[in-house]
């Protein structure tokens, strides 16, 4: 039996196996806190249905750390006058 996970961990981060300069919170994020379907997302990144969905469960399986993680640092940029928009676009930029 062989079992895909299509997560690696590198340095700690989880990322796509396939493409590890994706990681896989900022994946599924699109989904649960954009407006972007499964669809969308693996149009945008060239991913395989399974990569997607492997980035979702991984995001919420580690919910409970990721989340408060990513809210301090909505807060941080925001303290630092970026809005979550701009934040988003250099996201995207550097994907």
């Amino acid at each position: 039996m062989q079992i895909v996970s299509h997560i690696v961990l590198i340095d700690g981060v989880a990322r796509i196996e396939r493409k590890p300069h994706l990681k896989a919170e900022m994946v599924a994020r699109m989904i649960v806190d954009g407006d972007y379907s499964v669809e969308d997302v693996m149009r945008h990144y060239d991913l395989l249905p399974g990569e997607v969905h492997a980035a979702l469960a991984y995001y919420y399986d580690n919910r409970a750390e990721l989340d408060p993680e990513y809210a301090a640092t909505i807060e941080e940029i925001e303290r630092n006058g970026l809005t979550l928009e701009t934040f988003k676009a250099k996201l995207s930029h550097h994907s």
